[in-house]
C-alpha cells in the first residue's frame, strides 16, 4: 500500500510525529508541503498532518487541503493535528477539516504538542508533549482499515 504523508510544521512537533508514524508504516513517501507540492495520483492512502496556532492548522496544509479537496475525497485519508490543548481538539478539527473530508476519513487524531516557546531544545527529549501511543494507534488503523 503506497502511503503519502504530507505535513506542515512550524516548531517541529509535526515533523517528529511524522518520523514516528512512518516508522510504523511501510512504503511511505514523506512530503513537507512547504517545500514541495506533491501530486496525489499513484497513492492509495494519504495522511495529512499539521500543527495548530490560534485554533487553525498551519496555513500551508490548510491551503493544500482546499486546493486538493475533491481529489482527497477519492483517497483513503487520515488527518492528524499537533496541538498542546487536548480539550480543544474536537473544536479545532471541526473548524479546520471540511465535513465531507471528516466523514470520509479513515481516522482523525491529535498527537499532542507543545507551545511554540516551549519547543524542546536540541539534545533534549524531542517527543515531550507528544502522545506516542496515539501515533502508534493511528498507524494501526491506517494499516488495517
Amino acid at each position: 500500500m503506497a502511503v503519502l504523508v504530507l505535513y506542515a510544521t512550524k516548531t517541529g512537533a509535526t515533523e517528529q510525529c511524522v518520523k514516528m508514524l512512518t516508522e510504523e508504516l511501510s512504503e511511505c513517501t514523506i512530503c513537507n508541503v512547504e517545500a514541495e507540492k506533491p501530486k496525489l495520483e499513484g497513492f492509495e492512502s494519504v495522511i495529512l498532518g499539521a500543527g495548530v496556532r490560534d485554533g487553525k492548522i498551519y496555513k500551508p496544509l490548510r491551503d493544500f487541503i482546499k486546493k486538493n479537496h475533491d481529489e482527497l475525497l477519492t483517497k483513503r485519508a487520515g488527518y492528524f493535528i499537533c496541538n498542546e490543548k487536548p480539550k480543544e481538539t474536537e473544536e479545532i478539527i471541526e473548524r479546520n477539516i471540511p465535513g465531507d473530508l471528516k466523514e470520509a476519513a479513515v481516522c482523525i487524531a491529535s498527537f499532542g504538542g507543545y507551545k511554540a516557546y516551549a519547543a524542546p531544545k536540541e539534545g533534549t527529549d524531542q517527543l515531550k508533549g507528544i502522545f506516542v501511543d496515539k501515533i502508534k494507534a493511528f498507524a494501526e488503523i491506517i494499516k488495517h482499515r
